[in-house]
């Protein structure tokens, strides 16, 4: 008996992407039993969207104050009845047979990724070609996708939950926990989604934040420290707060605080790991 699928799709303020998302998920070539809009919160109306579509095939969920996307999953897992979870951000599209590769991956794991081509430059694709993803393999990072393109068994899903205290790196710290539990988790090395960045790119995001706003961005890493070990977690620290330094002011604060929280090496391996980023900052502070 083929496997059903609950999918979960999380909104904010995007009433126009969720059009393009609820349209491929109600497009599927292998139809899910059941699709939850979570609309984390919106001060715009998605009425006229949601008409567009029969409301049979879908649940609207308005969750009355924003409360991030990790909370919005969150509903939606709790929500869900069917074998599996599919998670998508308003603003992916899935490819028509997206669910029936997922669906078929199932047959041998309890959990999927899968790669993904950018909205914006469909020539551009991202692939990552490991196929079986162990804790060995996510304790480097997510090279893998972001959490439109998995899936999850749903009693996983129910077990392991979101971590609603995590501003960033929400989907490695779900990834990370998967492979804790010794589920088996496959990768579908191929592009079976669109991936969209935006108008506002987390890069631009991140050169452009205050020092103080770093911190909340550590909090996956302090979380998984153990894990990770002290010269993973010190690179991984200094990766983070030294992202974009070329882009943001007071390079010297940045540096600093680097210094601080990741150690004289991980700081140094950040800045001079590379030619290019050696000469960068050569001709920067005139070395």
């Amino acid at each position: 008996m083929q496997k059903t699928v609950s999918v979960v799709i999380t909104t904010h303020n995007r009433p126009d992407y969720l059009k393009e998302s609820l349209a491929a998920v109600l497009n599927q070539t292998v139809m899910p039993s059941e699709v939850y809009v979570i609309d984390d919160g919106s001060s715009v109306s998605y009425e006229e969207v949601l008409a567009q579509f029969p409301l049979e095939q879908f649940t609207y969920v308005k969750v009355p104050v924003a409360t991030g996307a990790n909370a919005a999953r969150n509903l939606g897992i709790t929500k869900s009845t069917s074998d599996i979870i599919a998670f998508l951000d308003d603003d992916d599209i899935w490819h028509t047979d997206y669910l029936e590769q997922h669906i078929a991956m199932h047959e041998k794991a309890d959990a999927v990724t899968s790669g993904y081509r950018f909205l914006e430059t469909p020539d551009k694709i991202h692939i990552n070609p490991i196929e079986t993803i162990t804790t060995e393999v996510i304790k480097k990072g997510n090279k893998f996708c972001g959490m439109s393109g998995v899936t999850c068994k749903t009693s996983l899903a129910k077990k392991l939950m979101f971590d609603e205290e995590l501003k960033n790196s929400q989907d490695w710290d779900f990834f990370v926990r998967i492979t804790l539990e010794n589920a088996v988790f496959k990768n579908i090395p191929k592009d079976i989604y669109f991936y969209r960045r935006g108008h506002v790119s987390i890069s631009t995001e991140v050169a452009n934040m205050p020092l103080e706003k770093v911190f909340p961005r550590l909090k996956a890493f302090k979380k998984h420290k153990g894990l990770l070990g002290d010269e993973e977690y010190h690179n991984r620290v200094a990766n983070q707060i030294l992202s974009q330094l070329g882009k943001k002011k007071n390079k010297h604060l940045w540096i600093l605080l680097s210094i601080k929280e990741a150690g004289l090496t991980a700081t140094s391996k950040v800045l001079f790991g590379k030619e290019r980023i050696r000469k960068r900052f050569a001709r920067q502070f005139h070395f």
